[in-house]
């Protein structure tokens, strides 16, 4: 039922704003209006991709040189893998396989560590870069909003479902600081007392 509510919704506010813009188009001030939010478009999304292209490069050298390996690097690893093509009805063919692993690298912060200050820069330099992907990544679906609201009205409400996913990401990130930063000022408060 909820579906079909927001589906009915979605359709009203397109066929609104189509209207609004047949209405709106002839108007020199709306044409003015949607010619600079474009070029503004525009520097939003050259922004963004830019940040989050050097964002994101940034977390891929920091994770290969500093990540700790899940396995650790040079070892071989023997699994059981069947060979060539299944025929239907018959079991597969099982065979030994060996492959060495290369690299294999992960990491994590805590949100404590941050907090406490136990982190090391490249610790908060990774988690910085985590909020920059977030933040770079509705900025460019914001430029991309404003620049097809040109074409179409009702694209300026392109950057909602993205930016909803990002506030929603980044207030639980923010929450879970919070929480840490009471627990730290709970236990130093608790230590200064013992």
């Amino acid at each position: 039922m909820i579906r079909v509510a927001l589906w009915v919704l979605g359709l009203v506010a397109f066929v609104a704003s189509l209207g609004l813009q047949m209405t709106l188009e002839d108007r020199k001030g709306y044409a003015d209006f949607v010619a600079a939010a474009s070029r503004v478009g525009w520097g939003v999304l050259i922004f963004a991709v830019a940040v989050l292209v050097a964002d994101v490069a940034m977390l891929i050298v920091l994770t290969v040189r500093h990540g700790r390996s899940d396995r650790p690097r040079g070892e071989v690893v023997t699994e059981d893998r069947p060979l060539g093509a299944m025929h239907l009805g018959q079991p597969p063919l099982m065979g030994r396989s060996k492959r060495k692993v290369l690299g294999s690298k992960s990491t994590f912060v805590s949100m404590r560590s941050l907090v406490d200050g136990t982190a090391s820069v490249r610790e908060r330099m990774f988690a910085g870069g985590v909020v920059a992907l977030f933040v770079s990544f509705a900025l460019l679906w914001v430029g991309a909003g404003l620049i097809l609201m040109k074409k179409l009205l009702i694209l300026a409400l392109l950057p909602i479902l993205p930016g909803l996913f990002v506030y929603y990401n980044l207030r639980a990130a923010w929450d879970d600081y919070r929480d840490a930063k009471r627990t730290d000022a709970r236990q130093t408060v608790r230590h200064g007392h013992s």
